[in-house]
Protein backbone atom coordinates (compact mmCIF):
# COMPACT_ATOMS: atom_id res chain seq x y z
CA UNK A 1 0.00 0.00 0.00
CA UNK A 2 1.46 3.66 -0.97
CA UNK A 3 0.17 5.59 2.25
CA UNK A 4 3.29 8.09 1.20
CA UNK A 5 4.22 8.84 -2.19
CA UNK A 6 7.11 11.22 -3.83
CA UNK A 7 6.02 12.83 -6.94
CA UNK A 8 8.90 13.03 -9.28
CA UNK A 9 9.95 14.04 -13.18
CA UNK A 10 11.75 17.15 -12.14
CA UNK A 11 8.41 18.89 -10.01
CA UNK A 12 9.82 18.90 -6.88
CA UNK A 13 12.18 22.91 -8.84
CA UNK A 14 8.89 24.10 -8.56
CA UNK A 15 7.46 26.41 -5.70
CA UNK A 16 4.25 26.47 -4.26
CA UNK A 17 2.59 29.70 -3.11
CA UNK A 18 3.30 30.23 0.45
CA UNK A 19 -0.16 31.26 0.89
CA UNK A 20 -1.64 28.26 -0.41
CA UNK A 21 -2.91 26.27 2.60
CA UNK A 22 -5.16 23.60 1.28
CA UNK A 23 -5.89 21.73 -2.50
CA UNK A 24 -8.96 20.25 -3.48
CA UNK A 25 -8.70 18.06 -6.31
CA UNK A 26 -11.37 16.76 -8.58
CA UNK A 27 -10.23 13.74 -9.80
CA UNK A 28 -12.93 13.25 -12.62
CA UNK A 29 -12.76 16.76 -13.72
CA UNK A 30 -9.26 17.92 -12.86
CA UNK A 31 -9.73 21.12 -13.65
CA UNK A 32 -12.71 21.50 -11.08
CA UNK A 33 -9.68 21.95 -8.49
CA UNK A 34 -9.78 24.03 -5.92
CA UNK A 35 -7.01 26.12 -3.65
CA UNK A 36 -7.43 28.17 -0.31
CA UNK A 37 -7.27 30.05 1.00
CA UNK A 38 -10.76 31.51 -1.27
CA UNK A 39 -11.65 29.21 -2.62
CA UNK A 40 -10.18 29.81 -5.96
CA UNK A 41 -10.11 27.84 -9.03
CA UNK A 42 -6.76 26.22 -10.17
CA UNK A 43 -4.14 27.87 -12.11
CA UNK A 44 -2.69 26.36 -14.89
CA UNK A 45 0.82 26.62 -13.91
CA UNK A 46 -0.42 23.70 -11.15
CA UNK A 47 -1.75 21.65 -13.84
CA UNK A 48 1.37 18.77 -13.59
CA UNK A 49 0.77 18.83 -10.16
CA UNK A 50 -2.28 17.61 -10.42
CA UNK A 51 -1.71 15.30 -12.83
CA UNK A 52 0.82 13.66 -11.20
CA UNK A 53 -1.37 13.43 -8.27
CA UNK A 54 -4.12 11.96 -9.93
CA UNK A 55 -2.52 9.66 -12.07
CA UNK A 56 -0.88 7.92 -8.79
CA UNK A 57 -4.53 7.64 -6.92
CA UNK A 58 -5.17 4.25 -8.25
CA UNK A 59 -2.16 3.03 -5.96
CA UNK A 60 -3.75 4.64 -2.82
CA UNK A 61 -5.92 1.97 -0.96
CA UNK A 62 -6.63 3.90 2.61
CA UNK A 63 -8.74 7.24 2.19
CA UNK A 64 -6.18 8.85 4.73
CA UNK A 65 -2.86 9.26 3.69
CA UNK A 66 0.32 11.78 3.05
CA UNK A 67 1.73 12.65 -0.23
CA UNK A 68 4.74 14.64 -0.55
CA UNK A 69 5.18 17.37 -3.70
CA UNK A 70 9.04 18.10 -3.89
CA UNK A 71 10.02 19.34 -0.01
CA UNK A 72 6.10 20.14 0.31
CA UNK A 73 3.89 17.79 2.76
CA UNK A 74 0.41 17.43 2.03
CA UNK A 75 -2.28 15.01 4.43
CA UNK A 76 -4.67 13.94 2.22
CA UNK A 77 -7.79 12.47 2.69
CA UNK A 78 -9.78 11.13 -0.59
CA UNK A 79 -13.54 12.04 -0.39
CA UNK A 80 -15.84 9.46 -1.97
CA UNK A 81 -19.18 11.06 -1.17
CA UNK A 82 -19.31 14.30 -3.37
CA UNK A 83 -21.66 13.66 -6.64
CA UNK A 84 -19.49 14.82 -8.97
CA UNK A 85 -16.99 11.57 -8.06
CA UNK A 86 -14.40 11.50 -5.64
CA UNK A 87 -11.90 14.77 -4.49
CA UNK A 88 -8.36 13.95 -2.66
CA UNK A 89 -8.92 17.03 0.15
CA UNK A 90 -5.42 17.76 0.69
CA UNK A 91 -3.62 20.08 3.25
CA UNK A 92 -0.53 21.31 3.68
CA UNK A 93 1.66 20.94 6.77
CA UNK A 94 5.06 22.05 8.03
CA UNK A 95 7.74 21.02 5.90
CA UNK A 96 10.07 20.85 8.56
CA UNK A 97 9.90 18.90 11.42
CA UNK A 98 8.69 21.10 14.30
CA UNK A 99 10.87 22.15 18.01
CA UNK A 100 9.56 22.84 21.19
CA UNK A 101 10.97 26.41 21.38
CA UNK A 102 9.62 27.77 18.32
CA UNK A 103 5.70 26.68 18.41
CA UNK A 104 3.43 28.85 15.83
CA UNK A 105 1.62 28.95 19.54
CA UNK A 106 4.03 28.72 22.20
CA UNK A 107 3.89 26.26 24.90
CA UNK A 108 3.62 28.08 28.59
CA UNK A 109 7.42 27.78 30.00
CA UNK A 110 6.78 25.74 32.94
CA UNK A 111 5.04 23.16 30.65
CA UNK A 112 7.75 22.92 28.45
CA UNK A 113 9.74 22.46 31.48
CA UNK A 114 8.10 19.13 32.64
CA UNK A 115 7.86 18.21 28.75
CA UNK A 116 11.86 18.36 28.58
CA UNK A 117 12.36 16.83 32.22
CA UNK A 118 15.77 14.61 32.50
CA UNK A 119 13.55 12.45 34.57
CA UNK A 120 11.38 11.14 31.75
CA UNK A 121 14.46 8.96 30.60
CA UNK A 122 13.35 6.24 32.70
CA UNK A 123 10.13 6.19 30.56
CA UNK A 124 6.28 6.88 31.07
CA UNK A 125 3.35 8.12 29.74
CA UNK A 126 3.01 11.46 28.04
CA UNK A 127 -1.13 12.07 27.41
CA UNK A 128 -1.91 15.57 25.54
CA UNK A 129 -5.85 16.13 25.36
CA UNK A 130 -7.76 18.70 23.99
CA UNK A 131 -10.48 19.63 21.03
CA UNK A 132 -9.51 19.15 17.63
CA UNK A 133 -6.90 21.92 16.30
CA UNK A 134 -5.62 22.60 19.53
CA UNK A 135 -2.55 21.57 18.49
CA UNK A 136 -1.80 18.40 19.90
CA UNK A 137 -0.23 16.51 17.35
CA UNK A 138 2.48 19.61 16.62
CA UNK A 139 3.07 19.37 20.53
CA UNK A 140 3.96 15.76 20.51
CA UNK A 141 5.88 15.97 17.76
CA UNK A 142 7.94 18.85 18.88
CA UNK A 143 8.37 17.14 22.11
CA UNK A 144 10.27 13.95 20.07
CA UNK A 145 12.12 16.36 18.00
CA UNK A 146 13.33 17.97 20.91
CA UNK A 147 14.08 15.22 23.38
CA UNK A 148 15.94 13.14 20.59
CA UNK A 149 18.06 16.20 19.69
CA UNK A 150 18.80 17.30 23.43
CA UNK A 151 19.34 13.28 24.93
CA UNK A 152 19.76 11.38 22.02
CA UNK A 153 17.99 7.83 21.72
CA UNK A 154 15.35 5.98 19.29
CA UNK A 155 12.02 7.03 18.55
CA UNK A 156 9.27 5.09 16.80
CA UNK A 157 6.23 6.79 15.78
CA UNK A 158 2.66 4.62 14.86
CA UNK A 159 0.38 7.19 13.01
CA UNK A 160 -2.60 7.27 10.10
CA UNK A 161 -1.18 8.90 8.73
CA UNK A 162 1.77 10.81 9.44
CA UNK A 163 1.01 14.51 9.74
CA UNK A 164 4.94 15.40 10.27
CA UNK A 165 8.35 15.08 8.79
CA UNK A 166 9.75 13.45 11.44
CA UNK A 167 11.50 10.34 10.13
CA UNK A 168 15.10 10.54 10.08
CA UNK A 169 18.16 12.23 12.10
CA UNK A 170 17.60 14.85 15.15
CA UNK A 171 20.76 15.88 16.79
CA UNK A 172 22.32 12.19 18.24
CA UNK A 173 18.85 10.57 17.83
CA UNK A 174 16.84 9.06 15.19
CA UNK A 175 13.29 8.61 14.42
CA UNK A 176 11.45 6.12 12.36
CA UNK A 177 8.10 7.31 11.64
CA UNK A 178 5.63 4.32 10.97
CA UNK A 179 2.37 4.06 8.97
CA UNK A 180 -0.45 1.76 9.94
CA UNK A 181 -1.09 -0.15 6.59
CA UNK A 182 -5.07 -1.17 7.06
CA UNK A 183 -7.47 0.31 9.02
CA UNK A 184 -8.62 -3.00 10.66
CA UNK A 185 -7.57 -3.67 14.28
CA UNK A 186 -5.33 -6.21 12.82
CA UNK A 187 -2.90 -3.96 11.05
CA UNK A 188 -2.87 -1.50 14.72
CA UNK A 189 -1.96 -4.78 16.27
CA UNK A 190 0.67 -5.47 14.08
CA UNK A 191 2.29 -2.07 14.08
CA UNK A 192 2.60 -2.31 17.46
CA UNK A 193 3.97 -5.52 18.09
CA UNK A 194 6.74 -4.32 15.15
CA UNK A 195 7.49 -1.55 17.75
CA UNK A 196 7.19 -3.53 20.96
CA UNK A 197 9.36 -6.72 19.36
CA UNK A 198 12.08 -4.03 18.08
CA UNK A 199 13.29 -2.03 21.35
CA UNK A 200 16.89 -1.50 21.35
CA UNK A 201 18.45 -2.33 24.20
CA UNK A 202 20.36 -0.14 26.65
CA UNK A 203 18.85 3.19 24.67
CA UNK A 204 16.05 5.84 25.54
CA UNK A 205 12.99 4.54 23.39
CA UNK A 206 10.59 6.92 22.39
CA UNK A 207 6.76 5.99 21.24
CA UNK A 208 4.64 8.26 19.46
CA UNK A 209 1.01 7.13 19.17
CA UNK A 210 -0.71 9.87 16.61
CA UNK A 211 -4.22 9.32 18.72
CA UNK A 212 -5.73 6.92 21.16
CA UNK A 213 -8.54 5.43 18.97
CA UNK A 214 -9.55 1.87 20.35
CA UNK A 215 -9.06 -0.56 23.39
CA UNK A 216 -6.10 -2.14 21.26
CA UNK A 217 -4.08 1.13 21.09
CA UNK A 218 -5.25 2.09 24.71
CA UNK A 219 -3.34 -0.77 26.00
CA UNK A 220 -0.57 -0.96 23.78
CA UNK A 221 0.83 2.18 24.65
CA UNK A 222 0.32 1.13 28.44
CA UNK A 223 2.46 -1.77 27.74
CA UNK A 224 5.01 0.04 26.01
CA UNK A 225 5.16 2.43 28.84
CA UNK A 226 5.57 0.09 30.95
CA UNK A 227 8.35 -1.71 28.79
CA UNK A 228 10.73 1.31 29.33
CA UNK A 229 9.24 3.46 26.75
CA UNK A 230 8.42 7.14 26.93
CA UNK A 231 5.39 7.02 25.46
CA UNK A 232 3.62 10.16 23.48
CA UNK A 233 -0.18 9.82 22.78
CA UNK A 234 -2.91 12.11 22.15
CA UNK A 235 -6.90 11.84 22.93
CA UNK A 236 -9.89 13.94 22.32
CA UNK A 237 -11.15 15.26 25.64
CA UNK A 238 -12.51 18.57 28.08
CA UNK A 239 -10.71 18.19 31.26
CA UNK A 240 -7.96 15.86 32.44
CA UNK A 241 -10.36 13.67 35.03
CA UNK A 242 -12.44 12.80 32.27
CA UNK A 243 -10.04 12.19 29.61
CA UNK A 244 -8.25 9.50 32.04
CA UNK A 245 -11.46 8.23 32.43
CA UNK A 246 -11.92 7.11 28.65
CA UNK A 247 -8.33 6.10 28.69
CA UNK A 248 -9.05 3.85 31.63
CA UNK A 249 -12.36 2.53 29.96
CA UNK A 250 -10.47 1.65 26.36
CA UNK A 251 -7.42 -0.02 27.77
CA UNK A 252 -9.28 -2.28 30.49
CA UNK A 253 -11.93 -3.77 27.93
CA UNK A 254 -10.97 -7.61 28.22
CA UNK A 255 -9.02 -6.72 31.00
CA UNK A 256 -9.73 -6.58 34.99
CA UNK A 257 -10.43 -2.87 35.77
CA UNK A 258 -8.02 -2.59 38.77
CA UNK A 259 -5.25 -4.41 36.87
CA UNK A 260 -5.68 -1.45 34.37
CA UNK A 261 -5.71 1.09 36.98
CA UNK A 262 -2.33 -0.11 38.55
CA UNK A 263 -0.74 -0.46 35.49
CA UNK A 264 -1.70 3.12 34.72
CA UNK A 265 -0.83 4.57 37.92
CA UNK A 266 2.82 3.34 38.01
CA UNK A 267 3.06 4.64 34.19
CA UNK A 268 1.56 7.81 33.98
CA UNK A 269 4.14 10.98 34.02
CA UNK A 270 2.08 13.24 32.67
CA UNK A 271 -1.11 14.61 31.83
CA UNK A 272 -1.27 17.90 29.18
CA UNK A 273 -4.92 19.34 28.72
CA UNK A 274 -4.05 21.97 26.21
CA UNK A 275 -6.46 24.72 24.28
CA UNK A 276 -5.75 27.17 21.51
CA UNK A 277 -7.23 30.20 22.62
CA UNK A 278 -6.99 33.71 20.89
CA UNK A 279 -3.67 32.49 18.91
CA UNK A 280 -2.15 31.39 22.53
CA UNK A 281 -1.71 28.01 23.76
CA UNK A 282 -2.94 27.83 27.38
CA UNK A 283 -2.56 24.18 29.17
CA UNK A 284 -3.30 22.29 32.34
CA UNK A 285 -1.30 19.92 33.71
CA UNK A 286 -1.18 17.00 36.07
CA UNK A 287 1.98 15.26 36.75
CA UNK A 288 2.92 12.17 38.62
CA UNK A 289 7.05 10.91 39.06
CA UNK A 290 6.21 7.80 39.92
CA UNK A 291 3.42 5.10 41.19
CA UNK A 292 4.28 5.90 45.05
CA UNK A 293 2.76 9.81 44.33
CA UNK A 294 -0.65 10.83 45.72
CA UNK A 295 -1.94 11.16 41.96
CA UNK A 296 -0.62 7.41 41.47
CA UNK A 297 -2.63 6.31 44.67
CA UNK A 298 -5.86 7.95 43.69
CA UNK A 299 -5.16 6.54 39.64
CA UNK A 300 -4.78 3.15 41.39
CA UNK A 301 -8.01 3.36 43.32
CA UNK A 302 -9.89 4.70 40.86
CA UNK A 303 -11.07 8.19 42.57
CA UNK A 304 -10.83 10.31 39.27
CA UNK A 305 -12.81 12.91 40.51
CA UNK A 306 -10.57 13.72 43.08
CA UNK A 307 -7.71 14.84 40.89
CA UNK A 308 -8.95 18.00 40.22
CA UNK A 309 -7.46 19.10 43.65
CA UNK A 310 -3.89 18.17 42.68
CA UNK A 311 -4.65 19.58 39.11
CA UNK A 312 -5.00 23.20 40.65
CA UNK A 313 -2.31 22.87 43.36
CA UNK A 314 -0.09 21.72 40.14
CA UNK A 315 -1.11 24.38 37.71
CA UNK A 316 -0.06 27.28 40.23
CA UNK A 317 3.03 25.48 40.88
CA UNK A 318 3.96 25.58 37.76
CA UNK A 319 2.92 28.96 37.06
CA UNK A 320 5.67 30.16 39.57
CA UNK A 321 8.41 28.13 38.09
CA UNK A 322 8.45 24.92 40.55
CA UNK A 323 9.66 21.17 39.03
CA UNK A 324 6.69 18.93 39.95
CA UNK A 325 8.62 16.23 39.00
CA UNK A 326 11.50 17.22 41.90
CA UNK A 327 9.07 17.76 44.27
CA UNK A 328 7.68 14.41 44.15
CA UNK A 329 10.71 12.65 44.28
CA UNK A 330 11.31 14.94 47.40
CA UNK A 331 8.50 14.01 49.10
CA UNK A 332 9.56 10.05 48.61
CA UNK A 333 12.75 10.68 49.85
Amino acid sequence: MFTWLRIIKGLDKMELNDKITDMHLCLASPGKSLLFPGPTSITAEYDDLVKEITAYTDKIKKDDFMVTYGPYFFRGRRDRQAVDGDWLRLRRMASTPPIITELPTPMPTGVKKLVMSPHLLTGGLVYVIGAPASGKTTSCSAAVVSRLTEFGGYAYTVEDPPEMPLNGWHGKGYCSQTWVPGDSLADWQSAFRGVLRSQPSATPCILFVGEVRDAESAAALVRAASSGFLVFATGFGTDIPSSLDTLVRLASEGMELKSTLDSLSNVLRLVIHQRIVNGHLTARVLASANGRTAVAAKLREGRLTHLEGDIQYQDNQVMSGADIFMEHLKQAA
